[in-house]
């Protein structure tokens, strides 16, 4: 009796020991939790109509090899065409899309389209030998030196953290080795002023905000970049052309806190400061 059940048991036991953790389905829970425990987070971002999405979901992440590495990473299933704020955020063009962030959200990398089981492990691995993203990404930036995307990414990591010096290092280094006309080299370009309107000479901060629109006359951000630039030239001690620039832009801003950096700014400059 006791050989017949045998089989049966081992292979609860071996179902029990391979099977696949749960998936979370919220985006600020699994921040929370990455926070907590100090992990990765992993963002499998599918979509109804996505054949190879339930590939994913139903071959790949189950394999025991896969799960067991997986689960080391907070883990959170997504339907993309609900969140097209975290699509913009993160640049996603397709399904599927797997990200992985860490607890702040901070972007490390992510694997678009027919990601092999290869692919998975691959790039989860090198995430595990990483304590933190800034690791991961001078890692990263070992391994191709000459990649402006990765010095992009430190940059954001570095403004983020308030760590102005270095951000203002890895964007010019981003400027540098993007291809002309890029829309990465004029995103980095355009956080190398924010990161010069916060830290450093308004002048020079103000001349660079100037060099942007005259580069880039039809960037969507053209509105903003004004924004920044009349702001600078008012605390450079050139009132009557940041007056004349924020008032012509007054009217074309959209967010609350742009209005209000405005107006306050107009202000003050009636104030005589």
């Amino acid at each position: 009796m006791v050989r017949k059940f045998l089989p049966v048991f081992f292979l609860l036991c071996t179902s029990a020991v391979f099977s696949e953790s749960p998936w979370g389905n919220s985006i600020q829970k699994g921040f929370e939790s990455a926070k907590q425990d100090k992990k990765f987070i992993i963002v499998d971002v599918f979509a109804d109509w996505c054949t190879y999405c339930l590939v994913l979901e139903k071959e790949i992440f189950p394999d025991p090899e896969v799960s067991r590495v997986l689960d080391s990473f907070v883990k959170v299933r997504l339907d993309g065409e609900e969140f097209p704020n975290l699509r913009k955020k993160y640049s996603i063009e397709g399904y599927p899309t797997i990200l992985f962030l860490d607890g702040d959200g901070n972007y490390v990398t992510k694997i678009s389209g027919l990601a092999t089981k290869e692919d998975i492990l691959g790039v989860s691995k090198r995430i595990l030998q990483e304590p933190n993203i800034e690791s991961y990404l001078k890692t990263e930036l070992r391994r191709n030196v000459n990649s402006p995307d990765i010095h992009f990414r430190l940059g954001l990591l570095y403004f983020q953290n308030k760590e102005f010096e270095k951000a203002e290092l890895q964007f010019t280094e981003t400027i540098q080795k993007s291809k002309a006309a890029s829309i990465l080299k004029e995103n980095a370009y355009f956080n190398l002023n924010l990161v010069k309107s916060i830290h450093g000479p308004k002048e020079s901060a103000a001349k660079s905000w100037k060099e942007f629109l005259d580069l880039y006359p039809t960037s969507n951000r053209k509105i903003t970049a004004k924004l920044y630039y009349g702001l600078t030239l008012k605390d450079a001690g050139e009132s009557k052309l940041a007056k004349s620039i924020l008032t012509e832009i007054k009217p074309q801003l959209t967010t609350e806190t742009d209005k209000t950096m405005c107006n306050e700014a107009l202000s003050e400059i009636e104030r005589g400061f």
